[in-house]
This record gives C-alpha cells, sequence and structure tokens, in this order.
C-alpha cells in the first residue's frame, strides 16, 4: 500500500475534479437522500442489486462533495474487490489509518474536520462491520458511505454490532416513470420530459386516494402523452431498468451483457461464492424456472420436482435469490403464518429485463406483457412495504385470486393485475368479505388504459402508475 496507489483512486486529491468515467447525464432520484444524509452521523448503507447503480450513486455523491468546496483530500474512496489496495494483508482498519497518517497528516481520533469514507462492495471485507463501529462509537469526525450487494451479505453477523447506527436506502432497476425520466435525457423527446413533470410525485402505492385524485383532477389531459408514454413503455417491458442500458448501442448487445454480468457474475460470485452452494447448477435452473414462469404460483414441491432437487434446497435457494434482489417471492395471505409457509407462492425475477435477456426474447407479446406489468407492479408495492415497514402478499381462495396485498397494519390495501383484461371486482370484493375486519380503504386495479374510480375500487393505467 503506498499513497500512490491510494492517490490513483482517489485523483481529486491532486486535480480537485472527479476522476471517475463519464457518469450518467443525470442522477437518480435517491441521490437527493444521499445528499441530505452525508452530514448525518449515522453509517450510510446503499443496499440493491447488481449494476443498478450503487456505485455510480456514491461516486456522483463524492462529486457534489467536491462541486460544494469540500476539500478533495478529505473524500476518501475505495472498492473492497480492489486487490491494489486490499491485498490480503491489509484490513480496513490498516488502511484508513494509513490514509490518515499519510494523506491527511492527522490521527483519526483527532480529525479537525469531517472526513467521507465511501466503501464501494465492502461485504467483499471479512470483520468490515466491527471496523466501522470501532470508528463510529468514539465519534470520530467520519462520515461512512457504504454499499453491498445484498442484504444477507451486509447483516449476517453484522446486525447486533450496528444496531442503531445505520440508514439504509435500497436502489432497486428503474421504475417506469424514472425510465422514462433517462429516456428522455439520452434519446430526447419534449413530450417525455413534460410527462415526467406532470405525473403525481406521491405513490399510489403509499397513497392511492391522493395518487387518484391527482391523476383524475382533468383526465383529459394525459391524452396528449399517451402516444408517447405508450412508447416508452414498449421499450421499458423488453429492456426492464438497470440504467446502464443507456450507455449500450442496442437491445440484443445489452441483454447479453445482462446475462454475462447479472446472471453469469453476480448469480456466481453473490450467491455460490458466499452460501457456499454445493449444486449451482440447480440455483440456476432455479432461476430460469421462474424467468419461464413469471407471475405464476407453485408449491415448493413441483418447484423441486422440475429442477430436480429436495424441498429444503428450493427453500433455501429461494431464500438466497430473494436476498441477494433477484427475485420476489410472495407467500399468500393468511393470518396463519404456518398455513401460509405451506401454501404455493407467487414468484417474479426482480427485473423483467434479466428475465426477458434469459429467455433471449427479441420483444415482448400481450400475454408477456400482462405477466411483466404484474411483476414491475410487485417491485414498486414492494419499495413501498420496505420503506413502511409493510409487508407484501398475494391472495388465493378457491376461484378468487388477488395479485398484490399490502399488509399495512393497521389495514390492507389489495391490488389487481389487470393489464389485458376486463376488471369484474370478484375477487376484491370476495378479499374485502373475508377480511372485512381489516376494513380496507380502498382498491387498486392496474389497467391498460382505463383511469376510473369504481365504488371503492380505484382504476389506474399502468403508464400512470408510479
Amino acid at each position: 500500500m503506498t499513497v500512490e496507489i491510494l492517490g490513483r483512486r482517489n485523483g481529486w486529491w491532486s486535480s480537485g475534479k472527479s476522476n471517475f468515467a463519464p457518469l450518467y447525464k443525470i442522477a437518480r432520484e435517491e441521490l437527493s437522500a444521499i445528499k441530505d444524509n452525508l452530514y448525518a452521523r449515522r453509517i450510510q448503507i446503499i443496499t440493491g442489486p447488481r449494476r443498478a447503480g450503487k456505485s455510480t450513486l456514491m461516486q456522483q455523491a463524492a462529486a457534489y462533495l467536491l462541486e460544494s468546496g469540500v476539500d478533495p483530500k478529505r473524500i476518501l474512496f475505495l472498492s473492497a474487490d480492489d486487490p491494489t489496495v486490499f491485498d490480503g494483508k491489509s484490513s480496513i482498519g490498516d488502511i484508513l489509518e494509513f490514509y490518515a497518517t499519510n494523506v491527511l497528516h492527522e490521527a483519526i481520533p483527532s480529525l479537525t474536520k469531517r472526513v467521507f469514507i465511501f466503501i464501494d462492495e465492502i461485504h467483499m471485507q471479512d470483520g468490515w462491520q466491527l471496523w466501522l463501529k470501532n470508528y463510529y462509537e468514539p465519534q470520530y469526525n467520519v462520515k461512512f458511505v457504504i454499499s453491498g450487494a445484498s442484504l444477507s451479505h451486509l447483516f449476517d453477523g453484522a446486525r447486533e454490532s450496528l444496531l442503531g447506527r445505520t440508514d439504509a436506502l435500497r436502489l432497486m432497476p428503474l421504475g417506469f416513470i424514472q425510465f422514462c425520466k433517462f429516456l428522455s435525457v439520452y434519446k430526447g423527446g419534449e413530450k417525455i420530459s413534460e410527462f415526467i413533470e406532470t405525473i403525481p410525485r406521491c405513490s399510489l402505492y403509499e397513497d392511492p386516494d391522493a395518487y387518484y385524485e391527482e391523476l383524475a383532477y382533468d383526465p383529459w389531459r394525459w391524452e396528449q402523452f399517451k402516444p408517447y408514454a405508450v412508447a416508452a413503455l414498449n421499450e421499458f417491458l423488453l429492456i426492464g431498468g438497470y440504467p446502464e442500458y443507456f450507455s449500450d448501442a442496442s437491445a440484443a448487445l445489452w441483454q447479453k451483457r445482462l446475462v454475462e454480468d447479472i446472471i453469469g457474475q453476480g448469480l456466481y460470485r453473490d450467491i455460490v461464492g458466499v452460501h457456499k452452494v454445493k449444486t449451482p447448477d440447480k440455483l440456476e435452473k432455479l432461476l430460469y424456472f421462474i424467468a419461464g414462469n413469471y407471475g405464476k404460483s407453485f408449491s415448493v414441491k413441483a418447484i423441486a420436482d422440475s429442477i430436480g432437487c429436495d424441498n429444503e434446497t428450493v427453500g433455501a435457494y429461494l431464500s438466497y435469490l430473494t436476498q441477494a434482489y433477484m427475485t420476489i417471492v410472495l407467500q399468500n395471505y393468511t393470518p396463519n403464518t404456518s398455513k401460509a409457509l405451506r401454501q404455493d407462492k407467487t414468484l417474479f425475477v426482480l427485473d423483467n429485463g434479466i428475465a426477458n435477456a434469459m429467455l433471449r426474447l427479441p420483444d415482448v407479446d400481450e400475454a408477456r406483457a400482462a405477466h411483466i406489468v404484474e411483476s414491475v407492479c410487485a417491485r414498486d408495492a414492494l419499495a413501498a412495504c420496505e420503506k413502511n415497514l409493510w409487508k407484501l402478499f398475494y391472495w388465493k381462495e378457491k376461484d378468487y385470486e388477488v395479485d398484490l396485498v399490502i399488509d399495512r397494519k393497521t389495514d390492507a390495501l389489495p391490488i389487481e393485475v389487470l393489464y389485458n383484461a376486463v376488471p369484474s371486482g370478484g375477487s376484491l370484493a370476495a378479499f374485502r368479505k373475508t377480511f372485512y375486519y381489516l376494513k380496507a380503504p380502498v382498491s387498486v386495479v392496474i389497467t391498460k388504459d382505463r383511469l376510473a374510480r369504481e365504488r371503492d375500487a380505484l382504476l389506474v393505467p399502468f403508464w400512470l402508475a408510479r
């Protein structure tokens, strides 16, 4: 380890400017949350799937500090999988002490001004949580911003030591409205830009009444945006929500890279290596099974029979894939927890672009589009749940089925996704009758085109939902 090596990774020490490769032309909305938290004491954790943009978000935060006039040498950026820095002999503590002594010429306990430490892929270093606690507890003038590929990596063995010391931000693939924002910047389009600015700022899944009222006070204004939004939607349904797509030349090239990087690297590095998976071929087969049966419900036994392994292995593998942000697994909504664990589960690959790439689909037909829309709604609803400490389920009883149910602790929000079907209301009525005591205030129906209110059901087109 030398100052020269650290300096190459932190070129702003000499230039005063960010030395990262050109970042995205725009910043994700989540950057504002990181900026707001840079001067708070707690450790900022950024989690999410591989290639969702965690490293870029951290780089943009470091660039923001430089632009704000922070002394360049008081910003340190490390990647925990960089062999020139972490050579197997040096711990996080060794590197931070070396940095303080040889770059800042100060001792960490007596830092005069705040130091910002960004550590990407921190889970790659054993004992990282103990080192961070070592610098956090004495209230040294240090702010840590760290990232990792999955919650299992970040919190296995760290929950107790860092309890109450962290703020977590979950970075998911772009939702449709965010995708439109990137599309407008990279490919142009005044109408798309105007559309983005017109969409309500609240969330349909958090406050459905308020969201619907904003859409419905002048419903005809959406007609001017519809042709442009639908064209963007067709691209989104095929490509998915990874921002890196906008730097690639074609959809075909992007799909190839998704399979090679997200599946090849992510599956084997982030799951097989960490969890010591003994049959990685079965794990990969399970992921392909989910991609090919998007949004369908299966028992663990049916899945096990299909991929040729036992129930216990399937249960473990589903857990690993979910923790690594590759899949969404929903349980049936029922007051009986033990019964729910035994019932069928609804399965999605987290990002529709990955699922399409795995199946080598050059386009998306109407049937596939309906399943994709359901999966994106599940992902958006899950984000709302994690933000509010709610839980997400589906519900099925006899001939009735509700695609998504948000358990909001004091009540429940049932959501049907009927992208290519006519709403009947039968399943929603059955849900409300079965769980009458929850007093669900409204129901949401995601449609293809229809914006309306029918008694307690709010019908919202998918292209207008966020």
